[in-house]
């Protein structure tokens, strides 16, 4: 699996460090190691807000950075998010990567078929300009949504596939780039992708698209005051990195 090959690529870095702090919120995770790297993942709470509890680990998260990257591996969603946010700290920070929005490395022709996993809806009006635009969402609150099960027969049929970095906490990233191995080009984008060339070069994906912290402190308050990817865009650089040209 993707997840597994993610920590053994940050391996060598996360048993270097340790955790110094780690906030569960609303929207994001966010681990902060002791060199002042910063890693963020989409929370996901598999509905544990309407327990006793959001995480059973609470109040004993930090100390060994690979031990909490190793989290990556659970199956719940909370714990998941938490072992990705350490693995990104490590690895997204010191990335050599071009600094802009997605939008402005994707290679788009004129009338393809775009399949979109996750709704980034600030790039939906530039996508559907001259192209056909299928969303997949797991919880759809628009007409114009599918589920993400619906994926399962049309995914295949795109020449454009944008694959939230989400899918990388849920262990759906592997499946869904075997959905979509016919695509002229897979792009995989959010704040929670892992910006790892190596790990994805070689399952087809053609361009990485992140995030890179640079105002920790504050993108700390953000994720402890339930901020989303809008208000993180403040304190952090978007980057990307194309895979085509390794």
């Amino acid at each position: 699996m993707i997840v597994d090959d993610l920590l053994r690529f940050s391996e060598k870095t996360l048993k270097k460090r340790s955790v110094v702090d780690v906030r569960l919120g609303l929207g994001y995770s966010a681990v902060l190691l002791d060199d002042g790297s910063l890693g963020l993942a989409h929370s996901l709470t598999d509905g544990a807000f309407h327990c006793c509890e959001v995480s059973d680990k609470a109040g004993e998260l930090g100390g060994d950075a690979w031990g909490l990257a190793k989290l990556a591996l659970a199956p719940r969603g909370m714990d998941s998010a938490v072992g990705v946010a350490t693995i990104n700290a490590a690895v997204n920070p010191g990335v050599k990567a071009r600094e802009g929005d997605v939008l402005e490395f994707l290679d788009l022709r004129p009338n393809e078929k775009i399949g979109m996993v996750g709704y980034f809806r600030p790039l939906v009006p530039k996508l559907r300009e001259g192209h056909e635009l299928l969303i997949f969402e797991r919880a759809p609150q628009d007409d114009e949504v599918y589920p993400d099960w619906a994926g399962e027969k049309m995914l295949p049929t795109v020449d454009v596939a944008i694959i939230t970095g989400t899918a990388i906490i849920n262990k759906t990233i592997d499946h869904l780039l075997n959905l979509t191995a016919n695509a002229r080009e897979i792009v995989v984008v959010g704040p929670s992708t892992t910006l790892a060339a190596e790990v994805f070069a070689k399952r087809g994906v053609a361009l990485l698209s992140g995030m890179v912290v640079e105002d920790t402190e504050k993108a700390l308050r953000i994720v402890s005051q339930g901020g989303g990817a809008r208000e993180l865009n403040k304190v952090s650089r978007k980057v990307a990195i194309d895979l085509k040209n390794l």
